[in-house]
C-alpha cells in the first residue's frame, strides 16, 4: 500500500485526503531518506480515480527508487467528473447513432471518392446501402478501404445542390423516422387519445431513450407538435438537417486536410453535433482546471501551491528533481513549473519527461520561455502515428486512441487540435506548419522516443496504447535511465 510520505490527495486542486500538515511531515520524511537529495514528482494523467493512481504510484515506486530518485505522486481525483467512456459505451449502442454514421459514411463517400462522380459538382453517386456493414466495426473497416488519397480532395466543400441532395436522403431514411419518433416518445409520451391517432399515421414504436443533448431532444419534441406529413406519416426534420450539418462538416474537414480519416471524423462530428451534453468536452475542461487550480492563492488549501512553497525550502545546489507527467499530468507540470519559476532561486533546474502528453501545442508554446530557463533535459514518450490509429480506445465506438479524441472532440472551439504527444502534427507541412507548432517541435523533436521503439538505455518504449507507458518495462526502464542522469 502507497504510504502518505510519497503521495499528496488532492481535489479540485485543494487538499483532500491528505493536508499540508502531512505535506510537511512527507518532506520530513525526504530529508530521513538516502535519497533525500533526489526527487522525482509524477503526475497521473486524466479519467483516473484514487484506486488507479495508487496502484500506477505502487508500480511506479521500485523503478524510481531504484532510479535514485525520492518518488512523490500527486493523486488528484481526475475522474470524479466524468462518466463519458460509459456514455460513448452506451451510444455506440443506440440504434439512430448507428443508422446515422452508416449513411453519413455513405453520403460522404458520395462526394470524397472521385469514381462515384459527386466531386465535379454534381449530384452525389451513393455506394449501395445493402453492401454496406451495420455494425460499426465494420463500417470502420469499409470507411477505411475506400478513402480517397488527401491530394485528392484537397478544397473539396459540399455544392448547393448536394447539400440539399443529403437532407433529401436522411429525411426520407425510415429508421432515422421511426428512431425520431421512439425518442420522443420516451421523452414526452403523448396522451392515450393522441397516441391512437397517432398509431393510424405510422407504425407502432417503442419509446427509446437516447443519450443526445437535451437541446436535441427538446427540438424532436416540439416537432412532434407542429410537424408537416408525408404521406400521412409525421415527418421528423431535425436529424436530418442536423446530419447533413455534419456531413458538410465533415467534408471541410476532408478539403482542409484536418481530417482523422473518413469513420472517425464522422463520429466525432456526429458526437460533438448531437451528444454535447453526454461528450468528454466538459469533464475535459474541468481537468484542465483542476491542474491549474492546484496553485491557487491559498497553501493551507491548494497542494500545488503549498508543494512548490516545500520545495522552495527543501532546494540547494546540487539537489535534483524529475517531474513525470502522463497524458493530462504534462499539463499540470506546464503550471507547475510556472510557479516554481517565481518561488525557486534562479538557478534551479528541473528534469521533464512526458509520456503520451495531452497538452495542445498552443499551452505548450506559451511555457516555453520558463522550460527553456528551467528545464535541463527534457524527454517525451509517445506512440507512432500507427499506434496512436491502431486500437480502439473506446471499443464498438472510436478505433482511435485517446489522444485523437481530445483534438477531435474534447477541446473547444478548435477541431484537430494539435496536441504535442501526436506524431502526426510534427510533419512540418501543411496545414500545421505554425509558429507554434514549429516552436514546440524544435524544442521537443531531438528528445522524443516514438513507441514502439528499440534503442539505447532510456531510449526504449514498448507501449502500444495511450494508457500503457506507466506500466511498460522498457518505458520505465528508460525512465530509471533518465533519472540516473543517463541519456
Amino acid at each position: 500500500m502507497l504510504r502518505k510520505d510519497h503521495y499528496l490527495d488532492l481535489a479540485g486542486g485543494k487538499f483532500n485526503l491528505t493536508t499540508s500538515a502531512d505535506l510537511g511531515r512527507l518532506f520530513e520524511a525526504v530529508e530521513r531518506s538516502p535519497l533525500k537529495d533526489s526527487l522525482v514528482v509524477h503526475f497521473h494523467g486524466g479519467l483516473v480515480s484514487r484506486a488507479q493512481g495508487e496502484k500506477a504510484a505502487e508500480g511506479l515506486m521500485p523503478y524510481y527508487e531504484s532510479g535514485a530518485a525520492y518518488p512523490v505522486f500527486f493523486l488528484w481525483r481526475s475522474d470524479l467528473q466524468s462518466t463519458f467512456a460509459q456514455n460513448l459505451n452506451q451510444i455506440a449502442r443506440e440504434p439512430v447513432f448507428k443508422r446515422l454514421v452508416k449513411r453519413l459514411i455513405q453520403l460522404a463517400l458520395g462526394k470524397l471518392v472521385p469514381y462515384l462522380g459527386g466531386r465535379a459538382g454534381g449530384v452525389l453517386e451513393l455506394p449501395d446501402e445493402n453492401e454496406m456493414p451495420d455494425d460499426l466495426e465494420g463500417l470502420a473497416a469499409y470507411a477505411a478501404a475506400r478513402e480517397p488519397a488527401p491530394s485528392s480532395v484537397q478544397g473539396m466543400t459540399l455544392t448547393n445542390q448536394q447539400f440539399d441532395q443529403a437532407q433529401t436522403e436522411l429525411e426520407s431514411d425510415e429508421v432515422i423516422q421511426i428512431e425520431s419518433r421512439a425518442i420522443t416518445e420516451y421523452a414526452s409520451p403523448l396522451p392515450p387519445d393522441t397516441a391512437r391517432a397517432r398509431s393510424a399515421r405510422g407504425a407502432a414504436v417503442t419509446p427509446r431513450p437516447t443519450l443526445m443533448s437535451t437541446s436535441v431532444v427538446n427540438e424532436l419534441v416540439s416537432e412532434r407538435g407542429g410537424s408537416g406529413e408525408r404521406l400521412g406519416i409525421l415527418t421528423f426534420a431535425t436529424l436530418a438537417i442536423k446530419g447533413v450539418l455534419i456531413l458538410k462538416r465533415v467534408i471541410d474537414r476532408f478539403g482542409a486536410a484536418r481530417d482523422h480519416a473518413l469513420y472517425p471524423t464522422v463520429v466525432e462530428e456526429t458526437l460533438r453535433e448531437l451528444y454535447v451534453d453526454s461528450l468528454g468536452a466538459l469533464s475535459w475542461a474541468l481537468m484542465k482546471r483542476d491542474t491549474e487550480e492546484a496553485f491557487g492563492d491559498d497553501p493551507l488549501l491548494h497542494g500545488g501551491t503549498a508543494f512548490v512553497n516545500r520545495l522552495a525550502a527543501w532546494w540547494k545546489p546540487g539537489r535534483r528533481v524529475c517531474l513525470v507527467g502522463h497524458s493530462t499530468g504534462a499539463i499540470y507540470i506546464g503550471h507547475f513549473l510556472e510557479h516554481a519559476d517565481a518561488a525557486l532561486p534562479s538557478e534551479a533546474r528541473f528534469d521533464v519527461a512526458f509520456l503520451a502528453p495531452a497538452c495542445s501545442f498552443e499551452f505548450m508554446a506559451g511555457k516555453l520561455p520558463v522550460f527553456r530557463r528551467r528545464v535541463s533535459r527534457f524527454r517525451m514518450f509517445a506512440l507512432k502515428e500507427e499506434l496512436e490509429r491502431g486500437y480502439w480506445e473506446i471499443p464498438l465506438l472510436y478505433p482511435a486512441s485517446l489522444l485523437y479524441m481530445v483534438s477531435g472532440m474534447f477541446e473547444e472551439p478548435t477541431v484537430d487540435m494539435p496536441i504535442v504527444g501526436m506524431q502526426r502534427y510534427y510533419s512540418a507541412a501543411a496545414p500545421y506548419a505554425m509558429p507554434e507548432i514549429t516552436a514546440v517541435a524544435d524544442y521537443v523533436r531531438e528528445n522524443s522516443v516514438w513507441s514502439l521503439a528499440e534503442g539505447a538505455p532510456g531510449l526504449c518504449s514498448s507501449a502500444a496504447k495511450h494508457g500503457a507507458f506507466d506500466e511498460d518495462v522498457p518505458t520505465l526502464e528508460s525512465l530509471r535511465e533518465f533519472l540516473r542522469g543517463g541519456r
